[in-house]
């Protein structure tokens, strides 16, 4: 590239003018993607692939008579959601956008017919599924990516909503408030708290004056309570949390097996497959509590080093955030980190007893299709702001050649 530039430089001869440099690719499509962050997904997803096949080879062999069942059916998820991926890494800043207004309400709509009787998928008490007889999706999961990047679109399009009440701020929350109601109807109340995350997080980066922030709290927090009280089953994993050795054998059960998986692994772990908490006694071990089964077999080594890689992946995400110059671009980035970092640290919050029971997969890690296929494709979203990044650095630096040249 040097070469080049000297080159050009020498047919202009002795002119004072700079040669011309590239702007900043702001619709997308020409710049190089952070290799830093789709190295770090990359690093999660073959931990979750080796360890979803660990956590369900009992239970896969107890039910279908074939302990690989879990694990080659994550191996089709995970491997439909990289080509995904790469396909959604390519598109252009306008497609994306596009795909956030119209995505937006098509999330709506499925998580409407979830509550239809005779579509909605009903297990474990709740209705989240629709069943496509190909795939099985998880309405839940598309919606919170779309909303990042469908209240990116809004306020990009008008950055005095974040400043106006009526027909600003509070049309914000109506749209977030249908899909809450949605969700809530489900239920599926960890959904709902990673959304609420995911608006806070936009509309914070947008600009709301902090006053609101502290109206919105104050009112977020009584109606979260609320809806805690009102639901018996909310209740006891919150009692379950603060004391989880109260009723170890009903309602404390799932938190007292997942901490008695990290002190049978200790510090360097029993060996990979060879965890005793999922063989009888840790529900939800290949999905929801995954994080407990590494623990158990892995030992602390890896319990931090994937800590370190979530950590890494918000890092190279906010990095995005704060040196991109388009609106959009920036807003949608901030909802997309704060969904896989909170998701991340909810899980693993409650798997190790730190926070009360929510019921989500670990981003990249867990076992569950909607899950993985979305969360690649949320990848492939940061992988495609990341290309509208790179041409900038690269213009500051041919910039600061050609005045050394000139010098």
């Amino acid at each position: 590239m040097h070469f080049n530039l000297i080159k050009e430089r020498l047919k202009r001869g002795r002119s004072t003018e700079p040669a011309p440099v590239r702007e900043p690719f702001a619709s997308g499509g020409e710049g190089a993607m952070d290799l830093w962050l789709a190295g770090t997904a990359f690093v999660l997803l073959i931990i979750g692939l080796v360890m979803v096949y660990s956590a369900s080879a009992p239970i896969a062999a107890r039910q279908f008579g074939d302990a690989t069942h879990f694990a080659l059916r994550n191996a089709v998820f995970a491997l439909v959601g990289m080509v995904g991926m790469i396909i959604i890494s390519r598109l252009p800043i306008p497609t994306i956008r596009q795909l956030g207004r119209v995505g937006f309400w098509l999330a709506i709509l499925f998580l409407m017919a979830v509550l239809i009787p005779g579509m909605g998928l009903e297990g474990g008490g709740a209705r989240r599924w629709l069943n496509f007889r190909v795939i099985t999706l998880q309405p839940s999961e598309p919606f919170k990516v779309l909303l990042a990047l469908y209240m990116g679109h809004l306020i990009a399009q008008d950055p005095g909503l974040v400043h106006r009440f009526r027909d600003g701020i509070l049309y914000l929350l109506a749209l977030f408030a249908l899909g809450a109601a949605l969700l809530m109807a489900e239920p599926d109340f960890g959904a709902t708290v990673i959304s609420a995350a995911v608006v806070f997080g936009v509309v914070f980066v947008a600009g709301i004056p902090l006053s609101w922030i502290a109206s919105l709290v104050m009112l977020a927090v009584p109606l979260a309570a609320m809806a805690v009280i009102m639901a018996p089953y909310r209740f006891r994993r919150v009692t379950s949390f603060l004391d989880p050795w109260d009723d170890p054998q009903n309602s404390d059960f799932q938190l007292v097996q997942s901490l008695l998986s990290f002190g049978n692994g200790g510090v360097f772990g029993t060996g990979l497959g060879q965890g005793e908490q999922k063989q009888f006694y840790l529900p939800e071990s290949h999905t929801d509590f995954i994080f407990a089964v590494i623990g158990e077999e892995m030992g602390l080594g890896l319990v931090w080093l994937i800590i370190f890689l979530f950590a890494v992946l918000v890092w190279r995400a906010i990095r995005i955030a704060r040196l991109c110059t388009d609106p959009f671009v920036r807003l949608s980035t901030t909802g997309l980190t704060v969904l896989i970092g909170s998701q991340a640290v909810a899980n693993m919050g409650v798997v190790m007893g730190l926070l009360p029971p929510k019921g989500l997969t670990l981003p990249l890690v867990s076992y569950g299709g909607s899950s993985l296929v979305i969360t690649l494709g949320a990848i492939g979203l940061l992988l495609a702001f990341s290309r509208t990044i790179v041409p900038t650095d690269r213009q500051e630096n041919r910039t600061g050649m050609l005045r050394e040249m000139e010098s």
